[in-house]
């Protein structure tokens, strides 16, 4: 199988053998610089994959983009769009350290810095595509690609032997004893990071089954039974390829939130996450005032236990991180409200719907965010979003939704 140690050079065989990397594209170049470069550039696209999976999330779009980079046509076997989002994602982790970092790389290897640029392009394709054989033979889930992007282990640059001349890469030693993390240089990031996630990592490891993919983890989740009162939802992330396909790229984006010192969000664009962060960044959106049925958020990732107002550990991974964007925005108050379906004891519903949109509000108090600018209701089986006919619907209809109710 193939190793994180041996990934630069199986980066640099795709690239050769699929002619990426062609002398006319670098026209302008010195092609000795152009490996040069290249070398720098394949260990700061795979440290940014280790950056990105620190977080559940960010695991989770890797997964996606690996899988479809791998499964679907296109130039070298995966979609060009999937290559062009990755490396766009690689791009917006790096945020204000990209033109820095590309420029410095680009005067080491005495190349142009839109050269560096084009090199993450390709390389990220290379990456994504060969991660996602692995996923695809291995029948990795999100969880087992993340561990095996994160051994704590550095890239040799030594595995680039014969690719580049040794003495042409400064500053490119192999570590000596123990290796350390790629992340070592960016200690502080990883402190902020790990904070914020702790519990959320938590809740993966605890509410993820060995061997099973992300889709399978979703389908799990779902009531077994008519009269269950397990809030079903469909995560962005981890739909099926058809259910992608309908929904339009824009469903498939992943977006980076930035959020208080220095904290990332790598999450779907079309996410709860997303839709909350851009209403409460937006001057222009104000909370309707007048008709309170305007404004609500579904929540797409939290899970109750059947026909209980007890959370499931994986419903922390999106409550971490909407806590984080609360944190964000210290002006904002919010309104949780709980739904159910409109089958069984009406009172009983009412109940348990506020008994889920309580148990949502305590695991947000206890994420750090102030009770005071959180309440709870409970609806009941008022304002279905579906038919209660079906299974399907009256899954839709047991919910946990949010409304922004101050800015």
């Amino acid at each position: 199988m193939i190793t994180l140690q041996d990934m630069p050079e199986e980066i640099k065989n795709f690239i050769v053998a699929h002619g990426l990397v062609r002398p006319e594209a670098f026209a302008d170049e010195h092609q000795v610089g152009v490996q040069l470069a290249l070398a720098r550039v394949i260990t700061l696209t795979m440290s940014t994959f280790e950056e990105i999976t620190e977080q559940p999330s960010g695991r989770e779009v890797v997964w996606n983009m690996a899988h479809e980079a791998a499964d679907g046509p296109g130039p070298g076997g995966g979609p060009a769009v999937v290559s062009q989002r990755g490396a766009g994602l690689v791009k917006s982790v790096l945020d204000d350290r990209y033109y820095g970092t590309a420029h410095a790389i680009a005067a080491a290897a005495g190349v142009q810095t839109a050269s560096v640029g084009q090199l993450i392009d390709v390389v990220t394709a290379a990456a994504l595509e060969i991660m996602g054989g692995l996923v695809a033979k291995r029948h990795w889930n999100a969880q087992q690609l993340g561990q095996w992007l994160r051994p704590r282990q550095e890239i040799d640059p030594a595995a680039l032997a014969g690719f580049i001349p040794e003495a042409a890469a400064p500053g490119m030693k192999p570590a000596a004893g123990k290796k350390a993390s790629w992340l070592a240089s960016r200690a502080n990031v990883v402190l902020l990071v790990v904070g914020s996630i702790a519990v959320a990592e938590l809740g993966y490891i605890l509410g993820t089954r060995p061997g099973s993919s992300p889709a399978e983890e979703t389908a799990s989740a779902a009531p077994a039974a008519a009269d269950s009162r397990q809030y079903t939802a469909v995560p962005v992330a981890n739909r099926s390829e058809p259910a992608l396909n309908a929904a339009g790229p824009a469903a498939r984006v992943p977006v980076v939130l930035k959020l208080r010192n220095g904290v990332r969000q790598i999450i779907g664009a079309n996410s709860t996450e997303s839709k909350l962060y851009q209403f409460l960044i937006d001057p222009d959106r104000e909370v309707d005032l007048v008709d309170p049925a305007k404004g609500w958020i579904g929540f797409d990732r939290i899970y109750f236990e059947s026909s209980k107002a007890v959370l499931t550990n994986e419903s922390l991974w999106q409550l971490s991180n909407v806590a984080s964007i609360l944190k964000r925005f210290p002006a904002a108050k919010v309104k949780v409200g709980g739904y159910t379906d409109s089958s069984g004891n009406p009172l009983l519903n009412l109940k348990l719907s506020e008994e889920r949109a309580r148990a949502a509000v305590a695991a947000l108090v206890s994420l750090g965010v102030p009770a005071g600018r959180l309440a709870a209701m409970g609806y009941g089986a008022q304002d279905n979003l579906a038919s209660n006919d079906t299974e399907e619907g009256r899954a839709l209809n047991r919910r946990v939704s949010l409304q922004v109710t101050e800015k």
